[in-house]
């Protein structure tokens, strides 16, 4: 379906307005250097400060797996992986180290830096935070760019190998959502290769192919005619234009080479329409789609395409919006909604307006009328000038606050619109010219031209609804004949419009008697100013300039559910979901969002284990509404019973059938072994919700926000100390307390198994799989040097299973490492290894992961990985020192547990050693409390 029309049709609208005769182009951003080749290699430059000293480096191919023949299918995705496995400047043998054994050494981290992906049209490989002030960095990832392009040695030693690895992702991703895409994918896709090219392909292709066909394939379809280089960084820019041309220019210009077509997905008149169902999905939702031909290259280069883009986004918002007020509703028509414009399942040459709903057990059909009449109410009536108002005044503050941060932006920001510049062509204005563009034209862009974009999009033809399910409940699905009854029913129906309700009236009508800043303390090697409070709260101050309009906010204080009474179990479950549900105030959750349209600010709260903390964020001029928020998170959590029983009803519906998903019966499992079966760590039953006493709920949430004086509460970022301090005073130093604060919690509130322990159970699964997890935990004192031995242990491992269990092996897609510092209720630690895999491999690969364990704490680790975990460590730290997020952690552990988490950091990290390493993983390991926990398919 072509679009021009309708883009023309709102510009003529739009500009009507401004009596302009016609569209200008979309400047450029001058910062950006883009150039072409002669072989016909195009390539994006960009100088950028942040994160200092640091540089993205990514080559994006116009190539995905729609260009895979039939005997093809995964080659794409295949030689992805192949990139990172020897070319001629990383050889990957005894001549020269490999790329990701090179990256490592200054601090680039597998996985976290270094990944690639690939998608039906494109694939993309990035390295991401190179330190530009190490020598010969920025070299050496020119060169690997180069080989990527053109000089992958693609041995066949090395594809026999990678064929495993490839099967264990296959194993890993083949989830209940991957196989229900496969099955809507010739239905969606009907007449087009994108109904049988999946990525991932298929596993006869993997096993099978002769090495010959994928070099064959990497020289058809990797050239420089079909790749973008694109560096962002911290560097001299015109030096590296000047290699980008040195060394991409040596490579041939394509002689001949094969057409890149892009297949289009043809229209359809009558609806295209599909139900199918796996045992392992837990939910069923309906996925609605009005597809459109994606607007070309050419269109996007006028101002009248930035009009388009914005439209499309108030559509998105304002039918959210609708959805999100129906799920308050005491029977909502759906557990949850959403609409969005975009990609019509990650195709390039198709859009798509698309509207999400999650069925309710039973509530198939009216999740699907419900859908379906919104977007016909949305196509008859539009929307209201209220509802635009609000949205365009929340998108307005969005880009105020993206240009008040343009000189803060980092290097993955610009990168990530040059990749769709390149694939796309999508506009890539400065961020001054978009702001100054946008904020005269959309005051300008009337609500009538979003309503008849609206209605262009909803249209009858060209239509996919698909239903995809729960096995079980298949029965109380509508078959794909009643969801086209459903959709004529619909078409032929006569809507009233919808009524919008405004409010205009301000958060807080009266104004809480001030408190006092009662003492201030001065931090000085620390830049933090700490205020005492009349009520006994403790308010500290850090100003950064890490972002001109960010303010972040943390609040902490003991206890938690560890001091509630253990007969309200079911209400601790509930309780964050719950105790949100109704709004702030006087206003619900709906209404309270009217209110603060085009504000940038929020606060939540949450009850944990043994404390409760607060936790917000603003722009600088929303300052005043996030202490408000604040101040009302405190005193005035509201009570709506519809809006809980919509709640209870949606949890009621959804939560049984998670019983489905191997994953979440797994992770139930791992977590009652780890718990002692504490029915406290499993999701609420029916029974429970059923048994929830909503006012009891509300009383044990407010009863942990009554004493300000329990609490320290953090604000770091563009903050200024005189502008905030009469908002304390008026807000903070005004909640209410006995004047005493409290550091009590129960610390035998959830007790953890110790010593040895195993569960090894099997499950009829849908795809041949054993998932093990291996959690060691004990006791380990909450000091610096313990959260840095910590962090170094867990990247030590991480990489050990990535060389012997991934590489060597070649037994599973890759080990989930994960670690935590536990400071409450007691100090201690944590440490866990969890992996997928062939079921008769379960138990060689976990004596292998024993064996580096035993090998970690007798011998140490190897002297080469610690250098790289070092770098790395270095590294991140020094990011990490330039981030408000960060700095606000690091801030209120400081002030509530005493730890210095920044003190001598680079000289703890160097003076790690293999023996210091090996004698903490030792006293970690040693205390004998692991626990085993493995699902196998029957």
């Amino acid at each position: 379906m072509q679009f021009k029309h309708m883009l023309l049709g709102l510009a003529v609208l739009c500009f009507t307005a401004t009596k302009a005769q016609q569209m200008p182009t979309v400047p450029v951003d001058k910062q950006v250097r883009i150039g072409h080749l002669e072989n016909g290699l195009t390539y994006y430059i960009r100088a950028n400060k942040l994160p200092e000293n640091r540089a993205n480096f990514y080559i994006v191919q116009r190539v995905g797996s729609i260009l895979e023949e039939e005997n093809q299918r995964g080659l794409a995705h295949f030689l992805e992986h192949m990139a990172f496995h020897g070319s001629k400047h990383f050889p990957e043998d005894q001549t020269g180290s490999g790329i990701i054994s090179y990256l490592e050494t200054i601090g680039v981290k597998f996985g976290r830096n270094l990944n690639a992906y690939t998608g039906m049209d494109e694939t993309v490989y990035n390295i991401d935070d190179v330190p530009t002030d190490r020598r010969g960095a920025v070299d050496s990832c020119l060169l690997i760019l180069h080989d990527w392009s053109n000089s992958l040695f693609l041995r066949d030693k090395d594809i026999d190998k990678e064929r495993k690895v490839i099967h264990e992702e296959w194993r890993t991703r083949r989830s209940a959502s991957s196989r229900l895409i496969d099955s809507i994918a010739p239905v969606i896709f009907a007449g087009s290769k994108y109904a049988e090219r999946m990525p991932i392909g298929l596993m006869s292709v993997v096993d099978h192919f002769k090495p010959k066909e994928l070099r064959d394939y990497y020289h058809k379809w990797y050239r420089p005619d079909l790749q973008a280089i694109i560096i962002v960084g911290d560097f001299d820019a015109e030096q590296v234009e000047k290699d980008v041309k040195r060394i991409f220019g040596s490579i041939p210009k394509p002689v001949n080479p094969a057409e890149r077509v892009y297949e289009k997905i043809p229209d359809n008149e009558a609806p295209a329409v599909a139900v199918v169902t796996d045992k392992e999905q837990p939910t069923g939702y309906f996925m609605v789609s009005y597809k459109r031909d994606a607007l070309p290259k050419e269109q996007k280069t006028v101002i009248d395409y930035l009009v388009y883009d914005f439209a499309t986004d108030m559509i998105d918002r304002m039918l959210t919006d609708r959805f999100q007020e129906m799920m308050q509703n005491q029977n909502p028509p759906f557990a949850y909604a959403r609409a969005s414009n975009g990609s019509f399942f990650g195709v390039a040459t198709t859009d798509a307006m698309q509207l999400a709903g999650v069925i309710k057990p039973g509530q198939a059909d009216t999740t699907l009328l419900t859908l379906l009449r919104e977007a016909k109410r949305v196509h008859d009536f539009g929307f209201t000038p209220s509802e635009y108002e609000r949205a365009k005044a929340d998108w307005l503050s969005d880009i105020e606050k993206l240009y008040n941060e343009r000189d803060k932006q980092k290097n993955n920001y610009y990168v990530q619109q040059y990749v769709e510049h390149f694939l796309l062509g999508e506009p890539i204005p400065s961020l001054e010219e978009y702001y100054q563009i946008m904020s005269q034209v959309v005051p300008s862009v009337p609500l009538e031209a979003i309503n008849q974009l609206a209605a262009e999009f909803i249209s009858d033809n060209n239509r996919a609804v698909v239903l995809m399910g729960n096995e079980e409940q298949r029965p109380t699905y509508p078959t794909p004949d009643r969801i086209r009854k459903i959709i004529a029913q619909v078409d032929g129906e006569h809507l009233t419009a919808y009524a919008d309700k405004s409010i205009n009236e301000p958060l807080i009508a009266t104004l809480p008697n001030k408190g006092k800043i009662t003492k201030e303390e001065k931090l000085t090697d620390r830049g933090v100013t700490v205020w005492t409070l009349s009520n006994g709260a403790r308010v500290a101050v850090k100003k950064t300039d890490f972002k001109k309009d960010e303010i972040l906010l943390a609040g902490f204080a003991y206890g938690g559910k560890s001091l509630m009474d253990p007969r309200y179990a079911a209400e601790q479950k509930l309780m964050d979901d719950a105790s949100s549900v109704g709004g702030l105030g006087k206003f619900s959750a709906t209404d309270l969002k009217k209110v603060l349209a085009g504000k940038n600010a929020d606060v939540s709260a949450s009850i944990s284990e043994y404390n409760q903390s607060v936790g917000g964020r603003s722009s600088v001029k929303d300052l005043e509404t996030l202490m408000q928020l604040l101040y009302l998170q405190f005193t005035a959590v509201r009570k709506d019973e519809t809006a809980y029983a919509a709640l209870a009803t949606r949890l009621k519906g959804i939560l049984p059938m998670l019983a489905n998903n191997p994953d979440y019966a797994f992770n139930d499992s791992v977590m009652m072994a780890i718990y002692k079966d504490n029915p406290l760590m499993r999701i609420p039953t029916v029974k429970e919700i059923d048994a929830v006493n909503y006012d009891k709920l509300l009383d044990l949430f407010r009863a942990r926000l009554a004493n300000a004086a329990d609490y320290t509460f953090t604000f770091v970022g563009n903050v200024d100390e005189a502008t905030l301090r009469p908002l304390v005073e008026q807000y903070v130093a005004s909640l209410p307390s006995n004047g005493k604060p409290s550091k009590a919690f129960n610390k035998d509130y959830l007790p953890v198994r110790k010593g040895q322990f195993e569960n090894h159970f099997s499950r009829q699964l849908e795809t041949e799989k054993a998932t093990t997890s291996i959690y060691y935990s004990g006791d380990m004192a909450y000091t610096a040097d313990n959260l840095i031995l910590l962090s170094a242990l867990e990247q030590l491992f991480n990489m050990e299973f990535v060389d012997k269990i991934r590489e060597k092996l070649g037994g599973t897609y890759g080990v989930s490492v994960s670690s935590n510092a536990q400071k409450l209720p007691t100090e201690g630690f944590s440490l866990q290894f969890q992996y997928d895999c062939a079921p008769d491999r379960r138990v060689e690969l976990t004596n292998a992961m024993n064996q580096v364990s035993e090998r970690m704490r007798k011998t140490g680790p190897d002297a080469v990985m610690l250098s790289k975990v070092k770098e790395y460590m270095l590294k991140q730290h020094a990011d990490n020192l330039k981030e408000n997020g960060y700095t606000l952690r690091a801030t209120w552990r400081y002030l509530v547990f005493g730890i210095d988490l920044n003190a001598d950091y680079e000289k703890k990290v160097n003076a790690l050693t293999i023996e210091s390493v090996r004698d903490f993983a030792n006293q970690l390991l040693s205390q004998g409390n692991r626990i085993e926990v493995s699902m196998s398919s029957k």
